[in-house]
């Protein structure tokens, strides 16, 4: 803003100067009114170039006085235009200067202007009239009044466009903060509503493990009540483990932050041995299962990270695939990417599920044998693969079954 009133008191002396010179001022008053001009210019280069504001804006108001005063004096008293000059400087001292020292620079206004006009009644003729036709007067102050008038309206524009411009930054910055609460307030209440989930399928199955130790260990049962209890001890142990897994896993990410470990990997390599595992579990549900991977792809990825999401999603397809089912997992190039098609025959996703399904949204869910599931996995699964910089995309048919897409960079 100095700057700028910098630049305006320039162009303004430096229009005075001719006008001054054409309407036959001395020659005295047109060296001054030059050196006024080397000051203002000087004071820009100051605050511009040198970067000293505060001293120079106090050299522009005490420049801004003593030319006024003298303006008085030799420029035709109260019949010139110093008057008119007196309230530009008065807009200019209020841009410049901060709210708490208006009041200063409206006393000494006040105190010179009257002071100028006592002096000038008390002692007729002290500030001779210098225009030698009232033509001339009456030029000089129409030109005068159209340049304040032109400056005024060009500071008060940037004085209050730099105010709209402030306030709708603030409104933008208001409107930012009240949206992230909101996120925030969603966020926290989905995250509530998952504790309050994983606190309840916790205890379910340690309750059942409970009930199922207890018989054992009071011989209450059987041989073949035996085998099918212990069975149901290790996929209780299994299911809950893969909870935990995956609680741990998102927790760290959210408390800590994750930094993927990318390298060149072949993804075959790197998924044997998840493959193998999930395929064990698969065979004890009679599901098919294919596993087409080329073995010479390779991808830039986290080998742990992309074990996590595979361990994850081979998982799902399991406990919704019913029995006599199929799955395969196999990989596509597409053009600097490659694909990894996880696909099941399984019950599919409900549509109104669909939308939320790497969301917080979620709900525990149950498998084709009653396997328990709250979604965290998936949430997992899209937190990690973009860490790859990756995508992640699925496409279902209720009852007809799911695929998952996994698009890497080729390495």
């Amino acid at each position: 803003m100095f700057n700028m009133i910098n630049i305006i008191a320039i162009v303004a002396v430096g229009v005075a100067l001719p006008m001054n010179y054409m309407l036959g001022y001395p020659t005295w008053i047109l060296v001054i009114t030059a050196c006024i001009l080397g000051l203002q210019a000087y004071l820009y280069y100051l605050s511009r170039i040198r970067k000293r504001f505060y001293l120079s804006r106090i050299l522009f108001a005490v420049l801004s006085y003593c030319f006024l005063t003298l303006n008085f004096f030799y420029n035709s008293g109260i019949d010139g235009p110093t008057f008119l000059c007196f309230f530009l400087t008065y807009i200019f001292l209020i841009a410049i200067f901060p709210r708490k020292t208006y009041w200063l620079w409206t006393a000494l206004h006040i105190v010179n202007v009257f002071a100028l006009l006592i002096i000038n009644h008390n002692n007729p003729g002290i500030a001779p009239v210098t225009y030698q036709t009232p033509t001339d007067r009456d030029i000089d102050t129409a030109v005068s009044f159209s340049i304040m008038l032109v400056l005024s309206y060009a500071t008060l524009n940037f004085i209050r466009a730099n105010y709209d411009y402030e306030k709708s930054s603030a409104d933008k910055k208001t409107l930012a903060i009240q949206l992230h609460n909101e996120e925030l307030e969603k966020v926290n209440a989905e995250k509530n509503k998952l504790f309050s989930i994983l606190s309840h399928d916790l205890r379910s199955p340690l309750n059942t493990m409970q009930s199922y130790l207890e018989l054992l260990s009071f011989n209450m049962l059987d041989e073949n009540e035996k085998a099918i209890a212990k069975k149901e001890l290790l996929d209780l142990t299994k299911n809950t483990s893969d909870l935990l897994f995956n609680l741990l896993s998102w927790s760290k990410t959210q408390m800590e932050g994750v930094s993927a470990k990318l390298k060149a990997n072949n993804i075959s390599e790197v998924l044997t041995s998840t493959i193998n595992t999930q395929h064990a579990i698969a065979s004890q549900k009679d599901i098919r299962f294919e596993n087409n991977l080329d073995k010479r792809q390779m991808a830039t990825c986290d080998a742990d990270m992309l074990q996590l999401v595979v361990r994850n999603l081979l998982n799902n397809a399991i406990k919704f695939t019913p029995s006599f089912g199929k799955i395969s997992i196999s990989t596509i190039t597409n053009n600097d990417r490659i694909i990894i098609a996880i696909a099941d025959s399984g019950t599919g996703i409900p549509l109104e599920q669909q939308r939320e399904i790497f969301s917080l949204k979620i709900r525990s869910t149950y498998g084709t044998n009653n396997e328990k599931g709250i979604g965290l996995g998936l949430v997992l699964c899209k937190e990690y693969i973009e860490l790859q910089n990756g995508t992640i995309r699925f496409e279902s048919r209720p009852e007809e079954g799911t695929t998952f897409f996994i698009s890497l960079p080729i390495a």
